[in-house]
């Protein structure tokens, strides 16, 4: 029978964001379903023509959904409280990315809250390219289950031999540093993100033999 060590190391490694991605969400009633989606087309070609002018690509506010509802509010009728319409309602939720570099957050935040309709918004710093502080992260899980295993061959009395296998199932991509804000266009200038942190996992296996007395 084949004696080996088998051991999971772990390792995490950290990337200054580079990417700030800020979610806004328009909101409105009117009188009528047409007048609820005209609304909301005028809202955000006022918001896209304020991106523009602050010096961005205005076709890079994308649409991650939209809705248009009845709305109601409750009313009091022959003594109790009814719900009656009152319109309708639209959302429409948008996103934007930018690079997180200069003034770029402030002058975007700026030109958003000024527009007319300003959208309600939240603030997220990316890292564009997980992929190299990912690598570094399994390069550091190799490391760390090589020193485990020394350890533990030590305490045990064996001798590591050759590494006889290595298991890696991919992990997705979650950095811990994904910090959601709200934030004043004042604001964007004063923030300084977190670093992200990756963190990955390698289990190794090792031949064993008893040292040599």
């Amino acid at each position: 029978m084949d004696r080996t060590l088998t051991v999971t190391g772990v390792g995490t490694a950290v990337a200054a964001p580079d990417r700030v991605r800020i979610d806004g969400e328009l909101n409105g009633r009117c009188g009528t379903y047409a007048e609820a989606v005209e609304a909301s087309a005028d809202s955000v070609r006022a918001l896209k023509k304020a991106i523009g002018d602050a010096g961005f690509d205005m076709d890079s506010l994308k649409t991650t959904g939209f809705s248009v509802s009845a709305a109601y509010r409750q009313v009091e009728r022959d003594g109790a409280r009814v719900n009656a319409f009152d319109g309708f309602a639209y959302s429409h939720r948008l996103t934007i990315a930018v690079d997180a570099e200069d003034d770029n957050l402030g002058r975007l935040l700026e030109a958003m809250i000024t527009s007319e309709g300003a959208p309600e918004f939240h603030v997220t710093y990316l890292v564009s390219d997980p992929s190299a502080p990912m690598a570094r992260a399994r390069a550091a899980a190799v490391k760390d289950a090589r020193h485990r295993a020394k350890e533990l061959a030590e305490a045990a009395g064996v001798k590591l031999g050759e590494i006889t296998s290595i298991a890696y199932v991919s992990s997705p991509c979650r950095p811990s540093a994904a910090r959601r804000m709200m934030l004043s266009a004042s604001m964007g200038d004063s923030i300084t993100p977190e670093d992200a942190e990756y963190q990955d996992s390698v289990t190794v296996t090792w031949e064993i033999s008893e040292r040599s007395r």
